[in-house]
């Protein structure tokens, strides 16, 4: 992993493409909102006044969020390449995100990749829910969200209130001490289960 440094790094040399590796919470938040009330609304059309039956599955969406963040976070993005090839690839879809923490244009997934996880996500679930995936995705559309702007603040601004420096505190030691653990992001649930919350936030060598 080459060490962090502050400005910002291209991936492709060629213009359209390198804008295509970049976006903004003002381009991701009013798409996935979007997405998502879409899909309720559609799940209300299918459904009607039976979707209070299972509104439950929304908040299913938003729990079942966390541990795809972390366990994409953790087998996808930090998993030990099998080549160089695959050494670029990490590169591209997280290892310059590492290098140039900062980078705000990097700090979300940019719009196709947003779009073509949740298209995956939501083919996935289908398979076993049917049209009642379409109450469940909005919840786990909420759930990035809830990380994407929680991720988007820890590298633009302090903590908004103290009960969430525990946050902040884990993706920070993640990026600057132990890249191998203090994957959760929007949570540090996964992290205890798992066991890979960094020793600092066990009360190792640095008290706060």
């Amino acid at each position: 992993m080459k060490q962090p440094e502050k400005g910002s790094g291209n991936l492709f040399t060629h213009p359209r493409l390198e804008a295509l590796t970049r976006t903004s919470p003002w381009v991701i938040f009013p798409m996935d909102l979007l997405l998502a009330f879409g899909m309720a609304f559609y799940a209300w059309q299918l459904l009607g006044a039976e979707l209070l039956n299972y509104v439950w599955l929304f908040f299913l969406g938003l729990f079942v969020w966390t541990f795809i963040e972390y366990s994409l976070h953790r087998f996808a993005f930090h998993r030990r390449p099998r080549s160089e090839a695959d050494k670029k690839r990490l590169y591209i879809m997280h290892g310059i995100h590492h290098h140039y923490p900062h980078d705000a244009d990097r700090l979300l997934m940019p719009p196709f990749v947003n779009l073509a996880i949740a298209a995956s996500l939501t083919g996935f679930f289908a398979l076993f829910m049917g049209n009642l995936v379409f109450l469940f995705m909005p919840g786990v559309i909420l759930g990035y969200l809830t990380y994407a702007f929680i991720h988007y603040s820890i590298h633009r601004y302090k903590p908004f209130f103290p009960w969430l420096k525990p946050l902040w505190r884990n993706h920070n030691l993640h990026h600057f001490r132990y890249p191998n653990k203090g994957f959760g992001v929007s949570t540090l649930l996964w992290d205890k289960v798992f066991g890979t919350l960094p020793p600092k936030h066990l009360g190792g060598d640095q008290k706060g």
